[in-house]
Parts: C-alpha cells; sequence; structure tokens
C-alpha cells in the first residue's frame, strides 16, 4: 500500500506530465523504478540507508534509468528537498496506476512455479476477458510452493489451477 504522499506526488507528477504531453516517457522511467524496486535488494537498500547522500541515490537511479525525462529528474530533486527520496518505489507504483486507469489498461498477476515464456503469456491473455479493458498488463511472480499449475488473479477474481490446490483439495475427499 503506497502511502498519501506516494499517491500525491504521483498525482502532482501525472498531471504535469499530461501538460507536457510526456505521460509516456515518465510512465517507462517509473515502470523501471517500480521494477527495480520490487526486484531488487540493493535497489531497496540504496534507498532505505540514510549513510548515502541523496545526490548520490539520485544519480544512481538516474543512472540505471536510459533516456530519463527531465520531469524524472525534477521529481528526483525534489523528493530529495524533502527528504523522501526513499519513497520513489512507492510514487512510481502509484503513477503507473494512474497511467493504467486514465489508459484503461487492467492488471492481471499469474503465479507459477517457474517464470512463463512468452508463448504461454500471450495464451494467458487470450483466456482472460475483462469486459471494458483496452489492454491487459500480465505480471508473473514466480512461487516455487505451488508446485506446477498456476493461479490467475485478475478482476478481483482467481483462479487457482496449481499443483499444491489439487493436492489439497485431494487431501480433504480423503479425510471426510
Amino acid at each position: 500500500m503506497q502511502s498519501r504522499a506516494a499517491i500525491r506526488y504521483a498525482k502532482a507528477v501525472y498531471e504535469i506530465a499530461h501538460d507536457e504531453n510526456s505521460v509516456n516517457e515518465v510512465f517507462n522511467d517509473m515502470s523501471l523504478v517500480k521494477k527495480l524496486n520490487g526486484s531488487s535488494a540493493d535497489f531497496k537498500t540504496l534507498l532505505s540507508n540514510f549513510q548515502i547522500n541523496s545526490r548520490d541515490k539520485k544519480n544512481a537511479i538516474l543512472s540505471l534509468i536510459d533516456n530519463h525525462n527531465s520531469l524524472t529528474i525534477k521529481l528526483l530533486d525534489l523528493l530529495i528537498f524533502n527528504k523522501r527520496v526513499s519513497i520513489v518505489g512507492d510514487i512510481a507504483t502509484s503513477f503507473i496506476q494512474l497511467y493504467n486507469k486514465h489508459n484503461n489498461i487492467k492488471e492481471a498477476l499469474v503465479i507459477t512455479a517457474s517464470p512463463i515464456n512468452k508463448e504461454l503469456e500471450s495464451e494467458i491473455l487470450s483466456k482472460i476477458n475483462i469486459p471494458d479493458a483496452k489492454a491487459i498488463n500480465l505480471n508473473n511472480i514466480v512461487d516455487p510452493s505451488i508446485i506446477g499449475g498456476f493461479i490467475i488473479r485478475y478482476d478481483g477474481k482467481e483462479y487457482n489451477s496449481s499443483i499444491k490446490q489439487n493436492l489439497n483439495n485431494l487431501k480433504k475427499e480423503l479425510t471426510n
């Protein structure tokens, strides 16, 4: 859950990006920040470490973003000034949610025991039906504990076809 401050920053950046016709460029920057924040322990440590100078944090973040937008630089400068660099990951998440809402893009989550390939991703997307969605972003989480199969969550629904779930169902039937 993002903080109210992160949501406010994201809204402000989105509005400015919209006015400057740079929403897509800022979206690309925020997508990378979100990805790094979600997958890199080193990135999270960088953001939360108070011993690292804020300017060094800014330079490190910008070095990871190819062709970063000037609005992204202004956001980081503002976060440094307000001593809020640590919430940049939450701001990125909130910005992406705003982008998706304005562009009628829905999120779907697929949990698998191993990473999915593009062919399987396309097949899954063809099976998901969300009315009024212009597009669907599929996020893959790898969870070896489900053993095999998959779990799909979208539009408030869940379809669980994991081997772990099937084993649990079999276990319940045998104990009844």
